[in-house]
C-alpha cells in the first residue's frame, strides 16, 4: 500500500499552519524541478497532473492521481495534508484548490452516477458509497428523508478493499443490472445480486474518489465541491448545503 510505504520512508504526513512570516510565490516551475519531482513521485506510484507554487516559500503543490501533496523543491521531502491560513480566519488553503478541481471533475462522470431525484429539488449531493459499510447502508435506508427535504442523491462507486474485491464485484453487478436503482436497494439491504458484467467506469470512479480525497465511505462532495467524510442525518446536511 502506498502509505505503508510513506512510513517506512519516514516521510512526513501532517497539516501545515500558515503564519505570517511565510512568503506567497508566484513564479513558475523550472522545467528541472518539473523533471525531479515527477520521477521521484513515479517511484512511490503517484502520476503528477500539474506542478506549482505553492502559498508556503519552499514548497511545490503537486497535483497527481491520488489528490495534492506538497513538495520541497529539492524533492526530498513529500507532505500529505492540508495548509491552513491563520490570517484569513483558518483558511483551509489546500481544500479550495480541491474543491473547484472536484466540481469539474464530476461533470464528467453525471451519467454514470445512480440517481435518486428530489421531488422539490433544492440541492444535489454525490455520494461516494459501499454497500458492505454500514452507514452507507444507514445513509441509504433514508433516502426518502433527504428527497423530501429537496436533497437528490447520487452515487458513484468506492469499493473501500480496492478493484480486486468481492465489493467491486458487488459495485459492477449493480452498475450493470437493468434497472441500478433497484439492484442498489437491495444490495444495502444485503441482498444478493445476480451476477453482472458489462462496460462501466467503476475502476474510474474509484479513482476519482481516490483523487478527491476519499478515504472511507460514505463521502458526500456538496454543490460547492466540499467533501464531508462520513454519514449525516439529512437534516444535519439540509443545514450544512444551506449555510446555516
Amino acid at each position: 500500500m502506498f502509505f505503508s510505504f510513506l512510513k517506512k520512508r519516514l516521510l512526513v504526513s501532517l497539516s501545515l499552519l500558515l503564519v505570517s512570516t511565510f512568503s506567497f510565490a508566484e513564479s513558475k516551475v523550472d522545467a528541472q524541478s518539473v523533471a525531479s519531482i515527477s520521477k521521484k513521485m513515479q517511484q512511490i506510484s503517484l502520476q503528477v497532473t500539474s506542478i506549482k507554487e505553492s502559498k508556503v516559500e519552499g514548497l511545490y503543490e503537486v497535483l497527481t492521481n491520488s489528490g495534492i501533496y506538497y513538495v520541497s523543491k529539492n524533492a526530498q521531502y513529500l507532505i500529505y495534508g492540508s495548509i491552513y491560513d491563520i490570517d484569513n480566519n483558518m483558511k483551509n488553503i489546500t481544500e479550495s484548490s480541491l474543491a473547484s478541481l472536484r466540481q469539474n471533475k464530476l461533470k464528467a462522470f453525471s451519467n454514470d452516477m445512480i440517481t435518486y431525484k428530489a421531488a422539490n429539488e433544492k440541492h444535489v449531493i454525490t455520494v461516494f458509497t459501499d454497500t458492505s459499510c454500514a452507514y452507507c447502508q444507514k445513509l441509504h435506508s433514508e433516502i426518502a428523508d433527504y428527497n423530501k427535504l429537496g436533497i437528490t442523491v447520487r452515487y458513484l462507486a468506492f469499493p473501500r478493499a480496492g478493484l480486486n474485491s468481492s465489493e467491486y464485484n458487488i459495485m459492477t453487478s449493480i452498475w450493470c443490472a437493468s434497472d441500478p436503482k433497484s439492484a442498489m436497494d437491495k444490495a444495502m439491504k444485503r441482498q444478493s445480486l445476480d451476477p453482472k458484467q458489462c462496460a462501466n467506469t467503476i475502476k474510474e470512479q474509484y479513482e476519482l474518489g481516490l483523487f478527491f480525497g476519499v478515504r472511507g465511505t460514505p463521502a458526500i462532495v456538496l454543490e460547492d465541491g466540499s467533501l464531508k467524510p462520513g454519514y449525516l442525518p439529512a437534516t444535519k446536511l439540509l443545514q450544512q448545503l444551506e449555510g446555516k
